[in-house]
């Protein structure tokens, strides 16, 4: 499985800009702190799976981690 330290800064980046910008439109519309994380996952493993060519579950397990590791991205 694809680790969050091999992949490059680009990719790292859109990861993080996809996540922030759904979790924040969600928030926008009223969703929960839960509900943008959780949606915000969804859109940045949609990314990543068609960037790099990986598998859906294992594109959610490699954003989770990339979340995790980045207290800028706390919601």
């Amino acid at each position: 499985m694809t680790k969050p330290e091999n992949l490059d800064g680009i990719t790292l980046d859109l990861i993080r800009e996809t996540y922030m910008e759904t979790a924040q439109e969600t928030m926008e519309r009223g969703g929960s702190k839960l509900q943008a994380h959780m949606e915000a996952i969804i859109a940045a493993s949609m990314y990543v799976a068609a960037a790099i060519g990986i598998e859906d579950d294992d594109a959610k397990r490699l954003v989770v981690q990339v979340v995790r590791s980045d207290a800028e991205l706390a919601l």
